[in-house]
């Protein structure tokens, strides 16, 4: 195999390499991007829940009192712990999603850098190709 072919070979190689990366960057970035959604979401129903129980007053005495009391402050602490794990999921995806942007590029560059080989190639066969046939056209 020519060493133009070999050369051609790896690049697609890389290509497909960089290609495999970016779907994986991608899928990884959608997962947390959803982790990201739910929590969110989570936190914000128990933040609700947490200020519906807060504004709720059906106690009919200081046992029923202390219970919402209690539960209220289950809720918040839960709607904190939530807000926290949503927090961090928000940085985990923006984290997925600068390794898909660093994905994206590394599979741009690997893909300009095949056309650009296969155009030199190409070119190098045609340049080599002309002279080739000028001398067997003198020839005849």
């Amino acid at each position: 195999m020519s060493s133009d072919a070999a050369r051609l070979r790896r690049a697609r190689l890389i290509e497909r390499m960089r290609s495999a990366e970016q779907r994986q960057a991608a899928a990884e970035a959608h997962r947390a991007e959803a982790v990201r959604q739910k929590l969110e979401q989570l936190s914000a129903r128990t933040r609700t829940l947490a200020e519906l129980y807060t504004l709720r007053d059906t106690s009919r005495d200081g046992a029923d009192l202390r219970s919402a009391s209690v539960l209220g402050s289950h809720l918040r602490d839960l709607g904190a712990t939530a807000a926290r794990q949503a927090a961090d999921a928000r940085r985990e995806a923006d984290d997925r999603l600068a390794d898909l942007a660093v994905a994206d590029r590394r599979l741009q560059h690997a893909e300009e850098g095949r056309r650009d080989l296969a155009r030199a190639i190409d070119e190098k066969a045609d340049r080599d190709e002309i002279p080739r046939m000028r001398k067997n056209w003198h020839a005849s």
